[in-house]
């Protein structure tokens, strides 16, 4: 899934039912030969990434936050693993692998996505405990073996993408708001300001299903110029 603005920017979705994203990533990067490489990465994802860290444990996770925060990191991690394989939230090697095309033509890289564990706390505060559980019994029925399935193969990427994130929406609006919406939005600012700062093209890797937002924010925000203000909420 390839998305362009401006001839500068580069939106490149990734997600594992779309088999041409990986291919994708490395022509954009090398064929266009970008200044920057934005990924979909936070400094505690690179870090965990790129040293092998392990996930903490639940008495780990337990004894630093409590059994909410443990229970919903739990959820979270569930949630994200599910809709790693689907959607646009990959659990990391792609971004890894535009990591390293980066460096092999020399260009910049940058970390755009906002910290997660300010995403855990958001989801954490924004959710009642009877969201949670519909959320968790969701993901649960959707690990088995049975319920609606979509014959994804005979849809495009926009279809794929589109319906996922409607599944999302529909499951919890809450859990879409806060792992789509304040993200995409997050996202879009951080490229307005890189685009306003540098000269060159910028290539930009995220999962598919931000491609839709990001996209939308910057041509909204576009006006003669990469200057631009993305509001999004923060507080709890």
């Amino acid at each position: 899934m390839l998305r362009k603005l401006d001839d500068r920017l580069f939106l490149i979705g990734v997600a594992h039912v779309l088999p041409k994203s990986a291919v994708e990533v490395k022509e954009v990067i090398v064929g266009e030969r970008p200044e920057v490489v934005a990924v979909e990465l936070c400094s505690a994802r690179y870090l965990a990434l790129t040293q092998g860290l392990k996930r903490p444990s639940m008495l780990e996770t337990v004894r630093a936050g409590g059994v909410r925060l443990s229970l919903l990191n739990g959820l979270l991690y569930l949630l994200q693993n599910r809709f790693s394989r689907q959607t646009g939230m990959p659990a990391g090697e792609e971004m890894l692998v535009a990591i390293r095309h980066a460096q092999e033509i020399g260009a910049r890289v940058e970390l755009i996505d906002r910290d997660i564990r300010i995403t855990l706390q958001r989801l954490i505060n924004r959710m009642s405990w009877r969201g949670r559980v519909k959320l968790f019994a969701e993901l649960l029925l959707g690990l088995l073996p049975f319920g609606k399935r979509v014959e994804l193969e005979r849809l495009t990427d926009d279809q794929i993408v589109a319906y996922l994130l409607q599944e999302l929406k529909r499951t919890s609006p809450t859990a879409y708001q806060v792992l789509i919406g304040e993200r995409d939005a997050y996202m879009a600012s951080r490229l307005a300001m890189l685009l306003s700062t540098s000269t060159g093209k910028v290539a930009c890797v995220v999962g598919a299903g931000h491609v839709p937002g990001i996209y939308e924010r910057l041509s909204k925000g576009l006006s003669g110029s990469w200057r631009m203000s993305v509001e999004y909420e923060v507080g709890g």
